[in-house]
């Protein structure tokens, strides 16, 4: 689950847009020389450094906090290694000591950037594990004045929760808000801090409820008004801050935004992720759109597997699976396919027939996989795993069959 609302986070900031205006940019890591040997042998060093402080007793790890901050993850996080470093996550503390040490992981041969990346996945697993001798130290940084600083603190601060450094919250909201150079980053921070559950050391137990604190679900009415003038910029805040919380009034109201369609797709984008499930009234009105952007998106709202209401949603919906707008009845058919439900038989032979005609191999294999399971038996298409070309005979003849099949239904 915490891995599933992980991924889920990460498209939400990054496909939605959230971005940064010209000039604002926070610090991040530069692209690192590969063939600059100075730099990657001292990053070498720092991960034997910061390996052999990992394996230290408990009370000495502790006093080195202070050092692994300043001097090891300060240099480290500076530097990016394209291809190399990209998966920094911090490994387990429990049971470190017994793990390989560094001198043997090298003996099979390492790329360049993999020293920078273990040594800040080591660096960060003891942050995570010594979070009150780490506190003061990202405290320091987040109220710098200095952008570089800011950018460390903030890094360091993504591991945290707010369960166990409740301390970090007021300067993670402040750089959030302040519309300066680090603000976007601090507020991607500030919310993963308050709703993400480590998934790295500290495992939630099944079936475990959760519920953020009240400060952080108070950042929701913060962040309306701002969503409301940028809400590419503010979405992702608020998708994963409302399956805890109310859908507030001003985001309801924004879906009767009929003069801007930009905030109207904006604040169904929101209000989907929303603990409280938008009217069947409203999903079968988007049904009926003019505009098919908001006719998909009855579609996505309309087969969400919380729902109770399908039953008096599948009328408007089924409508769509003769949609004028390919990419609607696509839609319309896949979904109802998912349910096994053969009322998009019809559909899903006239898209294969398109496809098979335009040569668009990748949707063709997904419609037949449909076909079949919707009518449970094989109808022989070409699994497409192979060298085969899309039109052969075997297709023909599947195709010929599942059209017999279809037509045996009426």
């Amino acid at each position: 689950m915490a891995l599933r609302r992980l991924a889920g986070w990460a498209v939400a900031w990054l496909l939605l847009g959230f971005n940064v205006a010209a000039g604002q940019k926070c610090p991040s890591p530069q692209l690192a020389d590969f063939g600059n040997r100075e730099v990657q042998k001292r990053d070498y060093d720092l991960w034997l450094e910061v390996d052999r402080i990992a394996r230290m007793p408990d009370a000495q790890r502790a006093v080195q906090i202070p050092h692994v901050y300043r001097d090891i993850f300060a240099d480290l996080h500076q530097r990016f290694y394209a291809l190399d470093n990209w998966m920094i996550f911090p490994p387990r503390l429990e049971g470190y000591r017994e793990s390989k040490v560094p001198e043997q992981r090298a003996k099979v041969g390492l790329s360049f950037g993999y020293p920078n990346m273990f040594a800040q996945g080591i660096s960060l697993m003891l942050f995570i594990g010594y979070p009150h001798q780490t506190e003061p130290l990202i405290l320091q940084d987040l109220r710098s004045a200095d952008p570089g600083a800011i950018a460390r603190g903030l890094n360091v601060s993504g591991g945290m929760r707010e369960s166990v450094l409740p301390g970090l919250f007021d300067d993670l909201q402040r750089i959030s808000f302040s519309d300066g150079q680090c603000s976007d980053e601090a507020l991607r921070t500030l919310v993963g801090y308050c709703v993400r559950r480590s998934a790295y050391l500290v495992l939630s137990n099944k079936g475990e409820s959760f519920t953020p604190s009240s400060k952080a679900l108070g950042l929701i009415p913060l962040l309306v008004p701002r969503f409301q003038k940028e809400p590419q910029r503010y979405v992702g805040a608020l998708m994963e801050l409302l399956p805890y919380a109310a859908a507030p009034k001003e985001l309801l109201a924004d879906l009767n935004s009929w003069w801007n369609t930009n905030l109207r797709l904006y604040a169904l984008d929101a209000l989907s992720a929303s603990r409280d499930l938008l009217p069947t009234a409203y999903v079968i009105k988007l049904a009926g759109d003019r505009d098919p952007k908001m006719r998909g998106w009855s579609i996505t709202l309309g087969f969400q597997k919380r729902r109770q209401d399908f039953d008096q949603l599948k009328p408007a919906l089924a409508k769509l699976l003769e949609d004028p707008e390919w990419e609607v009845r696509r839609s319309a058919a896949l979904q109802f396919a998912a349910q096994q439900d053969p009322i998009c038989a019809a559909t899903l032979l006239q898209l294969l027939k398109e496809v098979y005609r335009t040569g668009q191999s990748g949707d063709f294999y997904q419609f037949a996989s449909e076909a079949d399971y919707i009518a449970h038996q094989k109808f022989g298409f070409d699994p497409g795993t192979g060298p085969v070309p899309l039109h052969n005979k075997q297709n023909d003849v599947a195709l010929k069959s599942y059209a017999s099949w279809v037509q045996s239904r009426n």
